[in-house]
Order: C-alpha cells, then structure tokens, then sequence
C-alpha cells in the first residue's frame, strides 16, 4: 500500500495557507478568516502571478450564485488589510494578480510527463507578464501557418515567443523546433543552421533547402526562427519553400522586419504596460504595470529586498515610462540597482546610453548595453533612412508626414521618396504609425529618438534641422491664430494640441542662451489664445515671461505687445492682478505708440474687464467705452460684440440682469452672423445666468447647454469650469442644494487640476448660492455631496449635463 501523500501548502512572505485544513497561519500563527475570503486566498495563490477576472473570481468563490461585485471588492479589501495594499494588484479593466511570490511546498514530485519533443532553451529568469498576448498569440497561431512576431530591438520578441512555444509543447506531436540567426554572420548559412537542427546533411546533387523541404513534409510541427533580421531574404525563401512542403507544419518568426512572403501574418510586440504620468504614482498602480514588475524582479536579483514604496514609487514608474516600457532597457536599469538607488537610476537617465551598459556577459554583444541594441537596427538601414531616422528626431511627440515634407527634405532625401522611407523606417520598427483623427501620424519610442537625435548632432545637420523646425511650428500656430475666431476653432485647438510638445520644443529652443528670443515671442504670442482655451494658465506664462525678458525692451513691436497683452490675460485668470495690469499696461504703451488701433482695443478690454473683477465699475466702464469708440470707428463687428459683452458683464455685476441681458442678445446676434464658436458660447452661458436670475429656468438650461456643448467640443477646461458653476447655480434655484454642491465640488477639482483659481468675480456671482445651498442641507450633507462630486469623473458628467 503506497503512503499518503503529503498535503499542499503554500507559503507567500509570513504567511502559510493550508487548504486541506481550510488554515491560514501569519507567522505560524492561526489567523481568524471568512469562508469567502478563504477560497478567495487559495484561488489567487494557486494562480499567483497570473491574470484573474472578475467573472472568474465571482465563479470559483460564489459558484452557481449571482451576487454584486460589491461582494468581491470587499473580500478583496479585507485580504489586502490583512497582507498589504500591494499584495492584490488591481488590473484596471481586465482584474486582479495575486503579486507575492508564493512557493508550493509538502508535495512529492509528479511522475513526469511523457517527453516532449522541442530544442527550447530553459529560462534563467520569470517571465513578467503578457498574459493577453500569449493567449492571442496561440489564438492566431490556430488561423495560421505563418506568424512574425516584430518590434523594436529589446522589447521581448525572443523572450515571448520562447515562452509561447513553450505553452504549446504538447500542441506538436513532432515537436517545436527552434533555430537561432542572431549569430549568424552569412544570409548563405541560413539552410545549414536550420538543417544542424534537425540532423540532417547536405545530399549529392540536391540544394539543402530541397533536403529540408522533403524532411519536414509529413510532420506536425513549429519551426521557431529567431531573429531573422539580419537574413531576411535567405530566411523568407527557406520558409516558403517548407510550407508548400508541409500542409501540418508551422512557421513562428522574431525579426524587426516582416518576410514579406505570402501567407504571413504579422505581429507587433507592443513594449510591457509602463505607469501613466499622469496619474500619482502609488506602489499599487505602479505594480499593476508589467514594465514596473519587471524592473522589480530584476531589481531583486541585485538586491533581494529591493521592494516599491511610498517613497521610490514615483521614480520607479518616470524610469518605466522614459525607457518605453522596452523590456531591454529595464533590464539593464534594474542591473544599476546593485550601487545606486532607485532615484539616482531615474535622475540620470538623460544620459541612458552611458548608464544603461551593464547587461549579461553571456548575452549577445547587442543585448548588452543599450546603444549596441540601437546600433544593431541602425547599421542595417539605407543610407537615405538612416538620414530620415535622424531628422525625425528632431520632432517631438510625433509629427504627421506634411511636417516631414517640410522639415525633413533635402540633401539625402527626396521628396517623392519620403512616404516610402517612412513605410520602411515602421517596417523596420524604427518608427511607428497611428490613426489620429483620420489621418497618419507618426513618432518614435523616446529612446529611439534620444539615440537619433546623438547622431543628428554628429551629423553636423542639428542647427539647420532646429530651424525648419521651429518655421513650421510658427507657420501653424499662425494659422492656428487666424483662425480663433473663426467656425473652425475646435479643429485647430486640437492640431495646437496634438502638437504641443513640438510646440515646446521650440519655444525651447528659442529661449535658450543665444537662441532667437525674438522669434520664439512671435510663437509665444501666437499661442496665448490655445494656452488660455485649454487651461494650460501657468505653462503660458512661464513661456511668455521666459521670452519676453529675454528681448530686449527697445525692440517694441506688435509681436511684443500682443504678447504682453496675453501675459496679461493669463495673469489675470490666475487672479495676479497686479502683474496682469503691469503687463497690459506697457502692452498698452506699445500699442499706443505704433498707432495699431485693433491692438488697443482689445487691451483696453482686458483692463475694462480686469477693473470690473476688483469691483472698480465706473473705472471699467470708461475703459470699455473708449473701446467702443475706436470699433465703432473702425467697424469691427468681433470688436463691437467683445465689448459689448464685457459691458454685460459689468451690468450684470451690478445686478442688472434684463439690462446685462440685453447687451448680451445684441453681441450674440453679431457673433451668430461671424460663426465665433468661442464667443457664441461665452455669450450664451452668460445669457444663462441672465435667465436663471431672472427665474426664467427652461429657457436658462437650454443656454447653458449650448454653452456647454461648445466649450466640451472645444476640449476648453477653463471654459467648463465657468459652465459648472452656471449648471450648479441653476440646480440650487431649483431646489436641488446636493447636486449643486456635488457640481460645485466637480468645479473646485477641474480648478485644482488646471491652476484656474476662483475670481473676485467669480465669488460675487456665486458665492451667495453656495452659502444659501449649504443652510438648506446643513454643513455635512453639503460638505459630503461636494466630496462626492470632486471625485467624479468628469466625461460622465459633461454627458450627464447635456442630457438633462
């Protein structure tokens, strides 16, 4: 009679989990846990490093029950208050991953499996991750015969496609056969090097392909070739000539360019998941990205107790994120963790291809730092691409190809060639494309472009590349300019914005010692209109202020004022009055000077409605007088109808609504004739506020809807903000005090978000329906609805608001 097996155990950090005792011991210690949450644990660490869905989870712990996923996320909670926050990594959208390393113990070898036929190599390290790649990957491999995996040097294409033949020994009853090229210095050896797998030798009178061919006729199974870049013509030929050969075998490709034969499908391995910026680093949202449990893993293997904190959270996910989620590069990052920190490691990796050097000694030369990764896809190249490659790094953030055909072209590269070279540069994984509103924009992976632009700068050409540059972006934040006030503004708001960081790249480089301040105020100035419709108030006048001190004082032009005066307005949305009058003021002088009248009246607008923030109105109104004056005199319909609302504001300050309503209707039939979508809705958001101050509800939400409408089409933060508090006004008038607050609450975060702080005006007129909606409720009814509400989303509410 054979002995009883021994039970399973698992062990993660302190813990030991039983489940044929139904026990959780922490620190040998019997710990007090639900049912629920039991077979919740033991389905995790039986899956640990492993994807779980919702669907999956509530099947195993809840089976044949239909409960709430409230019901999940709370056991889930009361797991990670007993083990860490870390211990249970949310996948948003997709799951959960148990994150501990768990170790099975107590168990006795396994009789071992029948063998399996296959040449793979045995991994020295865990593979991180991929999970909806290997499940896609298998999936494709059922439709077809032929499958390249590509992508850029060191993003995992050999390491996936190892370990997905790995997961289907069993699917090949001749085996999974893999052939490495990475060596391989003669594209003639190709045959040789497929054969030595295989066994076979060369037969008088017949080429070694045939011999192959005829090998692999009736047999089942995958041929893996690797790295087939470097022989990618021997290589297609080869495995074109096995496929007609064999109607069950399968071909599996790594390369960083396709074959090109007939039958291929490819693949692009995107780089691992890499932490948002735009999101605060936690050491549980930095978990649940693959690049950063990589980094960790790896980390560890330097130091064993290298862990995400607090405290390196946020260093961990810029290094991630900066290096592109390129498995390659992580690697090497995590191999400086043996002599320096975390944040060292991220602070210095501007200067990544002389950090990044100290790769495996066993590995490929090109594998072991990572300029000779980069150098191994460059060498390959045309003389033409490896031109192209260099002066698209001078773009930043993408570009689209008409900003190729203007920057890029000449000496060494045509015009007529462009397209194909760019086709080629994405064939090569050098560059990618995407769909952007309907049309190609291309870009390279950050490390990509450092690497280029280093051999833009020894190419001598890195001068003459920052000029075409920066004439293209003025070209287009002019255009962009002469469009504010046009039907077309939406449209150019977003080209401005799909461009931004061109956008700064070149003020950038305008505002660098010695560079041409002058014309980096032109750029400056052109932009104030898409820095203040977009909310970007404080980056704006960093800009301008750069630039402006940087130009000499004596060189006063229409550029230098026009872009004092957007200075002004900028400081003034950010409630600096004194600056923003500063600012105005000399903008003013200048204006005077040159005799431009249009320039005048549009800052005398500014300081009219400046003066009217602070209360001053008799100060207000004879500014905006005399600029009406001036328009009337030049018959300026768009000046006429600026002023004539900014009168409205005054009147309506003044709490005279019908009065202040009438201005409005006056401007708004003008701006209705000129289609100034920006105006039309300013002008019906205030007509809003008229109504509903006027008891005129229906009629006041069908205003500010219009409004709302525009300004959310517009992508205007600063607008919406003022769109809210009109919303929010109009619920308090109509009884609903908490969504009011929760309105209120969603205005303050998009405030916080955008560095828009509320006005003098802004309090006067709103400030007495908050105080009025917080008695109704009561102080903690009205604090928690306006908690609510600055946690909403604000997608979901916009959508909310126009549908009401």
């Amino acid at each position: 009679m054979s002995a009883a097996r021994p039970p399973v155990r698992y062990r993660f950090a302190r813990f030991e989990l039983q489940p044929d005792e139904r026990r959780l011991l922490d620190a040998s210690v019997p710990v007090a846990i639900g049912p629920r949450a039991f077979d919740l644990l033991a389905t995790f660490v039986e899956h640990a490093g492993h994807l779980l869905t919702k669907d999956q989870l509530l099947a195993r712990v809840w089976p044949k029950v239909i409960v709430e996923e409230a019901a999940l996320q709370m056991q889930i909670s009361a797991l990670r208050k007993l083990m860490g926050r870390t211990a249970i990594v949310t996948v948003t959208g997709r799951g959960y991953r148990f994150a501990l390393d768990v170790a099975r113990v107590g168990v006795e070898p396994a009789t071992p499996p029948a063998a399996t036929r296959h040449n793979l190599p045995q991994p020295l390290t865990s593979f991180i991750g991929r999970e909806e790649q290997l499940s896609e990957l298998q999936a494709l491999l059922g439709r077809t015969r032929l499958l390249t995996l590509m992508g850029a040097g060191g993003c995992g294409k050999t390491r996936l496609a190892m370990q997905l033949a790995a997961d289907l020994t069993r699917a090949y009853p001749d085996g999974i056969w893999l052939v490495e090229f990475a060596a391989l210095a003669e594209p003639t050896l190709v045959p040789q090097a497929v054969a030595q797998v295989f066994g076979l030798k060369e037969q008088p009178g017949q080429h070694l392909t045939q011999t192959i061919a005829e090998h692999l006729a009736h047999k089942h199974l995958l041929l893996v070739l690797d790295n087939a870049e470097h022989v990618l013509e021997a290589c297609a030929q080869i495995t074109d000539a096995v496929l007609r050969a064999s109607a069950r075998l399968s071909v599996l490709v790594t390369s960083r360019e396709r074959l090109g034969i007939v039958g291929e499908l490819t693949y692009r391995v995107p780089p691992l998941s890499a932490p948002d910026p735009a999101l605060l680093a936690t050491p549980e949202r930095v978990w649940a990205c693959e690049s950063a449990r990589l980094f960790i893993e790896r980390a560890r293997l330097q130091q064993p107790q290298f862990a995400v904190t607090a405290g390196n959270a946020a260093a961990l996910a810029s290094i991630c994120h900066r290096l592109d989620g390129i498995p390659l590069a992580i690697e090497l990052a995590a191999a400086r963790v043996r002599w320096m920190p975390v944040e060292e490691v991220g602070r210095r990796l501007d200067q990544r291809f002389n950090l990044l050097t100290d790769g495996s000694r066993t590995a490929l030369p090109r594998h072991q730092t990572l300029r000779s990764l980069i150098d191994s896809s460059y060498d390959l190249l045309s003389g033409a691409e490896r031109t192209l490659l260099c002066r698209v790094s001078i773009f930043v953030g993408g570009w689209a190809l008409e900003a190729a055909e203007q920057v890029c072209v000449g000496e060494g590269v045509e015009g007529k060639d462009l397209l194909d070279l760019l086709t080629s540069l994405a064939d090569k994984s050098l560059v990618f494309a995407m769909d952007h509103r309907g049309a190609t924009r291309y870009g390279l992976l950050e490390t990509v472009r450092y690497y280029a632009r280093d051999r833009l700068a020894e190419s001598g050409e890195e001068a003459t590349l920052a000029r075409r540059h920066f004439d293209h972006v003025l070209a287009l934040a002019k255009a962009a300019d002469a469009q504010q006030r046009s039907d077309q503004q939406g449209m150019w708001l977003d080209r401005l914005e799909a461009e931004h960081d061109n956008l700064r790249a070149a003020l950038a480089w305008c505002g660098t010692a010695g560079g041409p301040a002058a014309d980096g105020l032109h750029l400056a100035a052109a932009l104030g209109w898409f820095w203040r419709t977009r909310g970007h108030l404080g980056e704006g006048r960093r800009w301008l202020s750069v630039l402006i001190d940087a130009t000499p004082k004596g060189q006063d032009s229409s550029g230098r004022a026009t872009a004092l005066r957007w200075a002004g307005v900028l400081a003034m949305e950010q409630v600096d009055y004194a600056a923003a009058k500063t600012l105005q003021q000399e903008a003013l002088a200048i204006s005077r000077a040159l005799g431009d009248r249009h320039a005048i009246v549009r800052t005398l607008n500014q300081l009219g409605i400046m003066e009217a923030e602070l209360s001053n109105h008799a100060a207000a109104r004879l500014l905006l007088e005399e600029s009406m004056q001036i328009l009337r005199a030049l018959g300026d319909p768009q000046g006429v109808s600026m002023t004539l609302t900014n009168l409205g504001v005054v009147t309506q300050l003044l709490g005279d609504a019908p009065a202040a309503q009438a201005l409005f209707e006056e401007a708004l039939a003008i701006e209705r004739t000129q289609g100034n979508q920006a105006a039309i809705a300013m002008l019906t958001n205030n007509l809003g506020q008229t109504l509903y101050m006027q008891g005129d509800y229906p009629h006041a939400l069908a205003h500010l809807k219009e409004a709302l409408a525009i300004w959310d089409d517009m992508g205007s933060s600063l607008q919406i903000v003022q769109s809210l508090d009109s919303f929010a006004c109009l619920a308090w008038l109509q009884g609903q005090a908490a969504r009011a607050a929760r309105l209120w609450g969603r205005c303050e975060r998009l405030q916080e978000d955008i560095g828009y702080p509320t006005s003098p005006m802004g309090h006067a007129l709103v400030d007495g329906y908050v105080a009025a909606a917080r008695r109704t409720i009561g102080d903690g009814a009205f604090e928690a609805a306006w908690a609510e509400g600055h946690a909403m989303a604000l997608d979901p509410l916009v959508r909310e608001l126009l549908g009401s």
